[in-house]
């Protein structure tokens, strides 16, 4: 069941397997706490804010306030002429909360309501997922229910005489029944016209890996994080007299705030970036579409006689080991800590760009495909220089819209061959935004 709007007693009827629910905006509220309070989107206030404001007009049905420049006005602080052309907050932070949503609900225990915001609109829409208590569900009325009853005991069970009405249905089930198979199985794979082409592109590019058994591997290196130890912690907590609720809190680092360096740790193997988990989420949601089996590995849990097992894919540069090591001989190459070069054309390089405040405006990304590897399988890289470009890059690898757009302009044999794909990715507000082509090369 599904619905933007609550009638005047907040109270939405719907049926699911025939059994009625009441669902009221007091649920749709909690549901939308639970969700802030999750790990998904704690950490991002923005997110935070669009999706209470998202959530609570839809509720009110208050779609004249769910347009772009509304939003861009009441949620970001943007002025009431600002062209959405050339600043596209919005979408790029709806579009980051359809991702966290999406995170959240592959957790163990998401709500029982499900929110979720269509691509093509700001307006959220509200599903019970869950069945609910037999508590819910309407009372049968008590007359009919003794009528049953008396009938279904003083009845005696006869099986009645078919009819020649239902042996011609029974006869022509059989003559549709092999037409009706012959459909769906066209439809599988892919004959049918009324089949998507975007879909059939996108199995083409990703066949090798879908086929067989074996599940596809996904792999993210982890970043370099130093903590304050323990001992440090303790003390700073004593002397501003804050309450121990474990180590993640921020330490001001005012100037009067001193430390040593055997106050940090280092941990090399623990921590990714919220882009690199996002990337992972986007490649493990579109195999789960298409049931297909995946194993998630990170820091030092990975070998090379792994990529001989199962297709794999690669996600980040800089922080993934695995990734430099395997685009390195190819044109499309990471150096430099920052760079992407052209080995064919050494006048031909993409680095990301800063603004003035160190924050990222531009950042770029290698998409691979590579099948003549020696260990037999194919492998895939979704990485950018920086977090933003592993996202935007891991979001191209599982859109068949973009894999379609992408083959379009392709040569008439790209399924057999090898191909590096370098992505422009403009940042805004530290959301991926537009994703433009600037290189490609087949082999």
């Amino acid at each position: 069941m599904k619905t933007n709007e609550l009638s005047n007693t907040n109270v939405v009827n719907g049926s699911l397997e025939s059994a009625t629910f009441l669902l009221d905006k007091h649920q749709v509220q909690q549901a939308l706490n639970n969700i802030l309070r999750s790990v998904p989107f704690r950490a991002s206030k923005q997110c935070q804010k669009l999706l209470r404001y998202i959530v609570q007009h839809s509720l009110a049905g208050q779609d004249n306030l769910l347009r772009e420049r509304v939003i861009g006005t009441d949620v970001f602080g943007r002025t009431p002429d600002y062209d959405a052309a050339n600043d596209p907050i919005v979408r790029a932070r709806v579009a980051e909360v359809r991702k966290r949503l999406a995170l959240y609900y592959i957790s163990a225990n998401p709500t029982p309501i499900r929110i979720e915001i269509p691509s093509g609109t700001y307006c959220a829409q509200f599903e019970l997922v869950e069945t609910p208590p037999a508590a819910l569900q309407a009372p049968p009325d008590a007359d009919l229910l003794k009528k049953s009853i008396s009938e279904s005991t003083m009845t005696p069970f006869a099986a009645a005489p078919e009819s020649p009405a239902s042996w011609r249905q029974s006869r022509l089930w059989w003559w549709l029944a092999p037409g009706l198979l012959l459909f769906v199985v066209a439809c599988i794979l892919g004959l049918h016209p009324f089949y998507s082409a975007q879909e059939r592109a996108f199995q083409k590019f990703w066949a090798p890996a879908m086929q067989g058994s074996r599940p596809v591997l996904i792999y993210t290196g982890t970043n370099v994080v130093y903590r304050f130890s323990p001992e440090f912690l303790k003390k700073y907590r004593e002397t501003h007299h804050l309450p121990n609720k474990g180590p993640e809190f921020v330490v001001d680092l005012g100037s009067k705030q001193e430390f040593d360096l055997q106050d940090l740790r280092s941990s090399s193997n623990a921590y990714v970036t919220v882009g690199d988990v996002s990337a992972c989420a986007a490649i493990v949601a579109m195999l789960a579409r298409r049931s297909k089996p995946y194993e998630l590995r990170y820091a030092s849990d990975i070998s090379a006689g792994d990529f001989r097992t199962a297709p794999s894919v690669l996600i980040g540069a800089f922080n993934n080991s695995w990734t430099i090591n395997v685009t390195d001989p190819l044109r499309f190459a990471f150096t430099q800590g920052d760079t992407i070069e052209d080995k064919f054309d050494k006048n031909r390089s993409w680095s990301v760009h800063l603004s003035q405040d160190g924050s990222t405006t531009d950042d770029y990304a290698i998409v691979t495909r590579l099948m003549n590897l020696n260990t037999g399988q194919i492998l895939f890289t979704a990485a950018g220089i920086g977090q933003y470009g592993t996202q935007a890059a891991s979001e191209f690898l599982s859109s068949p819209q973009r894999i379609k757009e992408f083959t379009d302009r392709a040569p008439h044999d790209w399924s057999q061959k090898n191909v590096q794909i370098v992505l422009h990715i403009k940042v805004v507000d530290e959301t991926p935004g537009t994703v433009d082509i600037v290189a490609v090369h087949y082999w």
